[in-house]
């Protein structure tokens, strides 16, 4: 089983993987840990969020259809508002981010699904001769 920690670092990875800059990657694996606290998926959220940045040059707009749920949740947190907006990709994180998730009973997973841990990849540094001899595990 995963811990907060974990999660939170998977989380944290995958989303820079995914483009996102540090800070609204640390807003999205807070939000993915507050879910599974929750008694959500914190993960089955984030990945729809993930795959609608992918490849994109900055994934932060507000303005895209549908709306990315972490972009939308730390602008709604930041400023305070509130919406009944339901056309968003990852709806749970923005819920997360705006505290307005019902709460359960908390379970955390096994491990992070692939995608995540595909998305955490691209955060390493390719390994090489250099870094094996420096230390580097």
């Amino acid at each position: 089983m995963l811990t907060r920690s974990e999660i939170f670092s998977y989380a944290k990875k995958a989303t820079r993987g995914a483009g996102f800059s540090w800070g609204m990657a640390e807003e999205a694996a807070t939000a993915t840990v507050a879910l599974f606290v929750s008694g959500h998926d914190g993960f089955a959220a984030l990945v729809p969020i993930l795959q609608n940045a992918d490849g994109k040059s900055h994934p932060l707009s507000i303005t895209d259809t549908p709306i990315c749920g972490l972009t939308f949740g730390t602008y709604l947190a930041d400023s305070g508002k509130v919406s009944e907006v339901t056309d968003v990709v990852g709806l749970q994180i923005m819920q997360a981010l705006c505290g307005s998730v019902t709460k359960g009973t908390s379970s955390f997973p096994h491990d992070a699904p692939q995608l995540i841990k595909d998305f955490a990849q691209r955060t390493y540094v390719p390994d090489s001769e250099e870094s094996r001899l420096r230390g580097a595990g």
